[in-house]
């Protein structure tokens, strides 16, 4: 049953990048195997301070949402809080450096689909909106194609598929097929125009270079980059990079420095889950966006829904996962180099997406939600196996990379 719900949740992890309905299904069966071989051992299962942490925050979550300014919009919504059990489900199933690389190896492929359905789909919608007379020029309709929750998978994607490209040119193994996944994703990630995805790929990959290559790499890197910002879209968007910043256009300074400030001195408890209206910010802002409903950032986001009380639970609940993904790292360092690149990646795409949240509200994104299961569950579960597991017993684990 172990490894049935084993295999449940590898799929989950493939089909996360590009189907939600297919992730969410094959990690409720991974769930419900799990919770049937608890049952069937009658031993109780131990749960680590990151599960409790997640409860607690999604108690208080509920709580603001029930007894907030707009029940009747977020009550209903609160059904999508339960997508968190893949921290639990992550925790009981990925319990050795090898099924993390399963884990990781899962979702490095997963996120090809999702980079071929990309460098099809956008630059058909942006001919047919081109047609449609709705945009000036293609390059406005391009960019207008990007999704803020696909960029952040493919940025997900170009830092495991460089890891696996390390780990297969170690091993002496064919890296053909992970240079063209490197390729793939990357354009993908590129074509997505998301500027906070890009910076979060960047110094992931820049890091990742810096720790098993040699320094002279990020030259490589450094002129790849000044290769891309020539490209018309790419400087149209960090050119309106400003805008954002000046409040020209009730971008995230008036969110943050404006709207989420009087919010919070009108409602210390929070307004609720998803019971944050256009309505609400404008009439704070009238200069915010039409249609716009959330803020831009999870602290800004968590901070209106659930108060004070909230943010404080939400930030230490963050923290301690990265702090246990930063245990795992330095318990896997002076092991073998697969285990160690493994535990790199884990800390790396956990805090690409973390760091992306600073400017997007990826803790209310469900595809993103499912990505941020596997990774808190992971890094908790290996930080306990390593922590239990002897000198002996963890020199010699199998390899963490698929073959």
């Amino acid at each position: 049953m172990n490894q049935a719900a084993y295999i449940l949740l590898l799929l989950s992890a493939f089909t996360t990048p590009f189907s939600l309905p297919a992730a969410r299904a094959l990690l409720a069966a991974s769930a419900v195997v799990c919770a049937a071989r608890a049952i069937g051992n009658r031993r109780r299962p131990l749960v680590p301070r990151v599960v409790w942490l997640g409860a607690l925050f999604l108690a208080v979550a509920v709580s603001a949402t029930v007894f907030g300014v707009n029940p009747h919009l977020g009550v209903p919504k609160l059904h999508k809080l339960m997508w968190w059990i893949g921290i639990p489900v992550a925790t009981a199933l990925v319990t050795s450096p090898r099924r993390l690389g399963g884990v990781l190896f899962a979702v490095a492929s997963g996120t090809g689909v999702l980079a071929l359905e990309t460098l099809i789909r956008n630059p058909a919608q942006a001919a047919r909106a081109l047609r449609a007379g709705g945009v000036p020029d293609f390059k406005t309709a391009l960019i207008h194609a990007g999704s803020m929750t696909d960029a952040q998978r493919l940025m997900i994607g170009v830092l495991l598929a460089l890891g696996f490209l390390f780990a297969a040119r170690r091993s002496g193994r064919g890296s053909a097929g992970w240079i063209g996944m490197l390729a793939l994703t990357g354009l993908a990630l590129l074509l997505n125009f998301k500027r906070g995805a890009w910076l979060g790929a960047l110094g992931g990959v820049a890091v990742l270079v810096a720790a098993n290559t040699r320094w002279r790499y990020l030259l490589v890197l450094a002129a790849v980059v000044m290769c891309l910002l020539p490209i018309p879209p790419v400087r149209t968007r960090i050119a309106e990079m400003k805008d954002e910043w000046l409040g020209t256009k009730g971008g995230r300074r008036v969110m943050w420095c404006k709207v989420a400030p009087a919010l919070i001195r009108e409602h210390p408890l929070g307004v609720g889950v998803r019971s944050l209206t256009n309505r609400m910010m404008r009439r704070i802002a009238p200069e915010v966006e039409p249609n716009r409903d959330h803020l831009h950032s999870n602290i800004a986001q968590v901070l209106v829904e659930t108060g004070w009380i909230g943010l404080g639970l939400c930030l230490i609940w963050l923290t301690l996962a990265v702090s246990d993904a930063a245990a795992y790292l330095r318990r896997m360092r002076g092991r073998g180099p697969d285990e160690r690149l493994s535990a790199q990646l884990l800390l790396l795409t956990l805090v690409a997406l973390l760091g992306n949240g600073l400017v997007e509200y990826n803790l209310g994104d469900a595809e993103i939600v499912l990505i941020y299961g596997l990774l808190m569950g992971s890094a908790a579960a290996l930080r306990r196996w390593a922590e239990a597991a002897l000198p002996s017993e963890t020199s010699s684990v199998p390899p963490a990379f698929p073959a």
